[in-house]
């Protein structure tokens, strides 16, 4: 298994920058998701859900068997989530020190995912603080979010925070961590 740190340098627009699996249980060990990156393509498995991520030139889509489901258009300075009619349903924007997850162009209300010294991840919106917490591993390898989850694979980075951002479904959440990953942050 390969273990991602954030990237604080310049952003990658690469779908393919990292490889590894990742895993997202609930707080009582309940399989939340397994994701599989390897090269130009992602693999969610999410309950009775299995999505494949092909690229197709500047972007990544999602298909639950031959069901397109998701679109990825991929940017300079990150990524959109689009939905299959390819309607945006999330930005999610680079930055040296942060990610912000936003549901509009303009990126109003955005929520921010800061990684802090000593490993503290702090997730805002609005200028206003919601939570912060620090990733570290258990002996197995797992590390608790919030009382909530149970990750595995994603090291330091920001991708975790996208897991308490309660507006997102949990197959965006998937997809967009997944995302973030692949582009080594």
């Amino acid at each position: 298994m390969i273990v991602l740190l954030c990237s604080c340098g310049q952003p990658s627009n690469s779908p393919s920058s990292g490889s590894g699996s990742l895993y997202i249980n609930s707080i009582d060990d309940r399989e939340i998701a397994a994701i599989t990156i390897s090269g130009n393509s992602i693999n969610i498995q999410s309950g009775d859900q299995n999505m494949a991520g092909v690229v197709k030139k500047d972007k990544r889509k999602y298909y639950d068997g031959s069901q397109l489901k998701y679109v990825i258009k991929f940017g300079d300075d990150g990524f959109k989530l689009r939905d299959h009619n390819e309607q945006l349903l999330w930005k999610v924007k680079y930055y040296e020190d942060k990610i912000k997850v936003g549901d509009n162009e303009e990126m109003r209300s955005a929520h921010e995912i800061k990684l802090r010294d000593g490993g503290k991840i702090k997730l805002e919106r609005n200028d206003s603080h919601i939570t912060d917490y620090h990733v570290a591993d258990d002996k197995e390898g797992w590390a608790s979010i919030e009382d909530e989850f149970k990750i595995k694979g994603f090291g330091q980075s920001l991708a975790s925070g996208i897991l308490l951002i309660h507006n997102l479904k949990q197959d965006e959440k998937n997809i967009i961590m997944a995302e973030l990953m692949a582009a080594g942050r």
